[in-house]
């Protein structure tokens, strides 16, 4: 009987032990769903063609959503279904479905929405009737699929519909997940979401938000699974008075044993390799960007002029990468992951903001081919003596690892002032290296010299054509310097300089110094930092192993090896876009409810919703967002009524404008082919005023291209013609501007076009 026992037990735990094994291999072997899109595109109408602002009688549809490659699978008609619903909703959602009346069916909802717009015909409205929407995938791990819809609607009135939807389904089940199905509490969780919602509108908060006593808050009815945490999306209505959309994740070691579900699986761990370990502190799930400065440079009568009305400047840094996922790059005009946005303002006699201690999830590293972040830095008045800003100044867009440990300086003048008054607006005006993380400061900072491995010089991005050209842009800065501190100057420092070359510049500077009669503070260690920079033409230790420390005070384990990486395209023009005039229209709410467009009244806010877009698209770039200027005590239902019509506004400037650069370009492929043609498009990026375009050429019917009766014939023949079209385009004047393009090719000859346009590198993205 013992034995007995003792052999059903042995055969128990086999079974348990195969059974886990079972379990553990189906896990490890869960792979992705297969995805695909469906698109949905139509027009109705005698002036579809027009831009936005010009219609009288345009109802268009535009949908691009998910769709399972198995879509009779389980979780695909799940799917399916949660998309259909989204978009009936767009196309009917004026209407009042009472009992369930409503359309049933997208296609029922389609005839529905040219009903609407019939309905409406001749009114002020009926030409702008518009229906939209993207999708993003935000976790496909082969258990959880969690998908994001965003759309957009005008059906004539006095405001249109911004809405995003975001769901979770089980792969294996195809059920759609609730709140019920993801905690245990729900109460516990919107305790959660509230400090996390309070923690996010920490500004709004300040300012005297409060949560309305007969609409608290309550969880969303936009969220889902992600690989970092639960992520809640708060539309602009969900949360009464603030009036723009909140997203807050919510991470699983905060949900704790509140989570009913298993939590997915972490993606592969960020932030291990040496590069990483150059540009940013590892802090837990954080990752902290190393500290940098950004100085403004008034002109005298800019400097004047803020002094006498007391008026601060904001340096506003805005961090973003391109994603991998080409699915990422449809969301939005820019399709960019941001990683951090923070704005500094600057007041009295202050003129160096100072960035540090920045974080972001180290997750979104995970997002992005290229783990050396872009940034761009603009600078703006703070518009405490106006509703106007007053400055219009220079920009930097590069990437992290330039502008770590040092200190750019932009300049800045006012808008009335000639092109050619003040500082230089097209470059930075210098750059000065910082102590590196932990390192005692110095007495003063140092100008800050970079070579490539051939020797080329560059000084605060721009290149140098010698020693000489060099001399000539430090004299200026250095005779300013002298008039400010003539006894504590500036030293000077090089990175990825030969221990030569390095040599000859300090030579030149001693003889700049001397030249004007001061004396110029050593810089520290020269036989060092020499040593340093004839280092960086050799290969680092195969064997070499970054620092692990995750303390504050940590040093980067690499020093200044990030210097190499970021110099080698400073010996090419300067590819930064020409700064941006701000011209930006300014809305205003009184306090009796007028609403004012750059001063002007205006009657309604569908007319506000015109004519904002109008001026949106008269400018060369479309900025991501406005701020609503208000006078007096205003209501926030009234602040989140007019909020919502600016982004509507924005939203659809854009689309605008993004239809017309496809426009301009089928025109030229057209041209090119001789015939009438449509683009079917692949990629769509901008920056400033540049648009890059890759897509593939259509017969004006929507049919395959025929190459036999164009001057393609032999090339497509022998196999030699891709099927496809690139252009890179310019807004000037009103109008895009094809600058170039190409048929045949699907990447873009990125070097030629930046030197030979000036087009900034970050627009081609993975057109490199």
């Amino acid at each position: 009987m013992r034995n007995l026992i003792l052999y059903a037990t042995f055969v128990l735990c086999l079974t348990l032990i195969f059974s886990c094994k079972q379990k553990d291999t189906a896990q490890a072997a869960a792979k992705p769903v297969p995805m695909e899109s469906r698109t949905i595109q139509q027009t109705k109408g005698t002036d579809c063609d027009k831009e936005e602002s010009l219609r009288k009688d345009c109802a268009q549809i535009d949908f691009t959503v998910p769709k399972l490659k198995h879509a009779e699978s389980a979780v695909g008609k799940s799917v399916t279904a949660w998309a259909d619903k989204f978009l009936i909703r767009l196309l009917t959602w004026t209407d009042y479905d009472e009992a369930g009346k409503g359309p049933k069916t997208v296609d029922a909802a389609i005839q529905r929405f040219r009903a609407i717009h019939d309905e409406s015909e001749g009114s002020v409205s009926s030409g702008a009737f518009a229906a939209n929407c993207t999708h993003n995938e935000m976790l496909n791990d082969g258990k959880y699929l969690t998908l994001q819809l965003n759309g957009y609607a005008f059906l004539g009135g006095n405001r249109g519909l911004l809405e995003s939807a975001i769901a979770s389904f089980d792969v294996k089940t195809g059920k759609q997940l609730t709140w019920d199905d993801l905690v245990k509490d729900k109460a516990a969780m919107l305790a959660i979401a509230e400090a996390k919602v309070r923690e996010n509108r920490e500004e709004d908060f300040n300012k005297g938000f409060k949560f309305d006593e007969k609409e608290p808050l309550a969880l969303p009815g936009a969220y889902g699974l992600t690989a970092d945490g639960i992520l809640m999306y708060y539309q602009p209505d969900e949360i009464y008075g603030l009036g723009s959309e909140t997203v807050v994740t919510v991470y699983y070691n905060e949900l704790a044993n509140n989570l009913k579900v298993a939590a997915p699986v972490q993606p592969k761990e960020v932030g291990s390799d040496e590069d990483v370990f150059a540009l940013y502190e590892v802090r837990g799930n954080d990752m902290v960007i190393f500290p940098f400065e950004i100085e403004v440079s008034n002109s005298a009568k800019a400097e004047k002029t803020l002094t006498g009305k007391k008026e601060t400047l904001i340096v506003s840094a805005y961090f973003y990468g391109e994603p991998t996922d080409p699915k990422e790059k449809a969301k939005g005009e820019d399709g960019m992951v941001v990683f951090v946005n923070k704005d500094i303002e600057l007041t009295g006699n202050e003129r160096v903001a100072r960035f540090e201690g920045l974080t972001f999830n180290k997750a979104l590293l995970s997002k992005v081919e290229d783990k050396d972040i872009f940034l761009l830095i603009n600078v703006f008045s703070g518009r405490k003596s106006t509703e106007d800003n007053l400055l219009t100044c220079g920009i930097l867009d590069t990437k992290v690892s330039q502008v770590v440990n040092k200190r750019y300086v932009l300049g800045c003048k006012l808008i009335s002032e000639p092109e050619k008054a003040g500082p230089d607006m097209d470059n930075p005006v210098a750059c000065y290296a910082l102590p590196d993380v932990g390192e005692a400061p110095k007495g003063s900072v140092s100008f800050l010299i970079n070579c490539d491995s051939v020797g080329n010089i560059a000084f605060a991005d721009s290149p140098m054509k010698d020693l000489d050209a060099l001399k000539s842009t430090l004299r200026p800065l250095l005779k300013d310097w002298m008039k400010k501190d003539a006894k504590n100057l500036p030293g000077i420092e090089t990175e990825g300089c030969m221990m030569g070359n390095s040599g000859a510049i300090r030579d030149m500077y001693e003889e700049l110094v001397a030249e004007l009669g001061g004396k110029a503070k050593p810089t520290d260690k020269p036989e060092e930092t020499e040593k340093a920079d004839d280092k960086t033409d050799t290969k680092k230790d195969a064997t070499a192993k970054p620092s692990t420390k995750t303390d504050a005070t940590a040093k980067p384990a690499t020093g200044k090896t990030t210097s190499t990486k970021s110099t080698t395209s400073t010996t090419t023009a300067p590819t930064k876009q020409a700064p941006i005039k701000s011209t930006a229209p300014v809305v205003t709410l009184k306090q009796n409810g007028d609403v004012l467009l750059d001063g002007k009244a205006v009657g309604t806010f569908e007319a506000l919703r015109k004519q904002l877009q109008a001026a949106l698209l008269a400018q060369s770039t479309i900025p991501d967002k406005l701020e609503l200027k208000t006078v007096g005590e205003t209501g926030m239902g009234a602040r989140a009524e007019v909020s919502t019509i600016i982004d509507e506004a924005i939203k659809g400037a854009k689309w605008v404008r993004k239809k017309a650069a496809i426009a301009a370009l089928n025109t030229s492929v057209g041209k090119k082919l001789g015939m009438s043609t449509q683009l079917e498009l692949g990629t769509y990026q901008t920056s400033g005023n540049f648009a890059y375009i890759s897509a593939k050429p259509k017969q004006a019917d929507g049919k395959a291209m025929d190459y036999s009766k164009t001057t393609y014939a032999k090339e497509v023949a022998a196999g030699k013609h891709a099927d496809n079209a690139i252009g890179l385009l310019q807004y000037d004047k009103g109008a895009w501007k094809v600058l170039t393009y190409s048929l045949g090719v699907t990447k873009a000859p990125v070097d030629a076009w930046v030197k030979s346009y000036k087009a900034p590198k970050a627009l081609f993205g993975k057109a490199k």
